[in-house]
């Protein structure tokens, strides 16, 4: 039996019903070289709601996609695990952090609002990889790297996107000022082992295009993949997309 799926995310549910050809054809409009964007609009049309997107962590963002295309691909049922399984991690829910502190360093969930300026201003992998430090630590980072005090606060998503990138930027100066042989890797270090305790519904990793999603499959597979908002299209939508793109 066909179903309008539910999915639990870390402290709300959502409904994931197919797209109306209206909303489809307003989320095409975005340049297809904005995933991020063209993802937040489909959160926003799924949900009725402009701002959840923004607030959601970037995990629970791809969950919603992963989710969405393979119900509205394969007619979901509920007897059917769906086509994007090997990409999802079990969690529940109550087990993950808001947090994680590594010495006087806090690592923060990457959101959405995040996200979406990222994308308009980083150009490769290491830029993404700053990038995304630079909207998730705060704390003192000298615990970290050594030397005076570097205390850095919090990034919320309510901030706008300019207000985003002008801290992104700052801290884009700063990061890239760290001892490539010393201070930048222990920041790494300790940035990626909190970010990993962070890890719920997907695995994220990072390319020079943007965020990748990698595969969760035993023997070793970590293959990641691109996943793109109105990939599941099909037929004289899929086209009318691409046309508008």
């Amino acid at each position: 039996m066909t179903t309008t799926l539910t999915v639990q995310l870390l402290n709300e549910s959502l409904s994931l019903p197919d797209l109306s050809i209206g909303d489809a054809i307003d989320i095409a409009q975005i340049p297809s070289d904005f995933n991020e964007k063209r993802l937040s609009a489909l959160i926003g049309h799924l949900s009725g709601d402009a701002e959840l997107a923004g607030r959601l962590t970037a995990q629970e963002r791809y969950y919603i996609l992963l989710n969405h295309q393979a119900t509205t691909s394969h007619k979901y049922n509920a007897d059917d695990a769906g086509a994007n399984d090997e990409y999802m991690i079990e969690t529940i829910q109550s087990d993950v952090p808001n947090e994680v502190q590594v010495g006087e360093l806090i690592i923060n969930h990457l959101r959405g609002a995040h996200v979406v300026v990222l994308e308009g201003i980083c150009e490769n992998v290491a830029e993404w990889l700053m990038g995304q430090m630079a909207c998730q630590l705060s704390g003192n980072l000298a615990s970290i790297i050594g030397g005076d005090d570097v205390v850095w606060e919090p990034v919320p998503a309510t901030m706008t996107d300019s207000e985003i990138n002008a801290i992104i930027q700052e801290r884009f100066r700063f990061i890239s000022s760290l001892s490539a042989t010393s201070a930048f890797n222990d920041l790494v270090d300790a940035y990626s082992n909190g970010a990993n305790q962070l890890t719920h519904f997907v695995r994220l990793g990072s390319d020079n295009k943007g965020l990748t999603v990698i595969k969760s499959g035993g023997d070793g597979d970590i293959e990641p993949s691109r996943f793109h908002t109105l990939d599941h299209l099909s037929g004289a939508a899929a086209r009318l997309a691409t046309c508008l793109a």
